[in-house]
């Protein structure tokens, strides 16, 4: 009987920590200069159903449009993970848009979430105006890359960072904040898992 106490008492220890961590990063997101309307249905469904969804995507804009998302939901503490991929091509011409529900580990969604709170990643600029390379002493160049997206999506608001071939650019010309928004990603990714994925 003793064990069992201690174990309710380690469960709502933890489930209280993960309450708290999702209510400092909602407060944030709900507060943030940065707000952006949702416009994709699905994010929106998603949106209705959750208190809380954590997206990263691949945004193809050059020969195939489409985005390749890698999607975290939460409810009453319950996580769900979801690969969505939008075909984005006049007449919608290839694969099809589909929704498709995948296993999410509460571990690692509680860790990732606890990452981005320590982290602040409400504070997660985007591409800013001086470029893809700030220090200015770098030769980086790529051409029609896929850029990313980060999506922190509350009842209330949501913000989405993005940056053009995000990953390419952390490796040659590194930057604090871009390097969170790529780690965010790679951790979204080993979650949801990352068939889809293209740079």
């Amino acid at each position: 009987m003793k064990n069992y106490f201690i174990f309710i008492l380690i469960a709502t220890v933890m489930n209280t920590g993960c309450s708290a961590q999702k209510n400092m990063l909602a407060e944030n997101v709900n507060t943030s200069a940065k707000k952006q309307s949702i416009e994709d249905d699905v994010l929106k469904k998603l949106q209705s159903e959750n208190d809380l969804v954590i997206a990263y995507a691949y945004e193809n804009f050059a020969w195939v449009k489409s985005m390749n998302y890698f999607i975290l939901a939460q409810q009453n503490n319950e996580w769900k993970a979801y690969r969505y991929y939008k075909n984005m091509m006049p007449n919608n011409t290839g694969t099809p848009t589909s929704l498709t529900p995948v296993q999410a580990d509460k571990t690692a969604c509680d860790s990732l979430l606890n990452y981005m709170e320590e982290n602040k990643a409400w504070t997660i600029p985007g591409d800013g105006e001086k470029g893809y390379c700030t220090d200015g002493n770098k030769d980086c160049n790529i051409y029609d890359a896929a850029g990313n997206r980060l999506w922190i999506i509350t009842k209330e608001a949501a913000i989405n960072p993005g940056y053009y071939a995000a990953a390419f650019f952390e490796e040659c010309c590194p930057e604090k904040q871009r390097g969170l928004f790529v780690s965010i990603g790679k951790k979204i990714q080993a979650i949801v898992g990352d068939d889809n994925a293209t740079e």
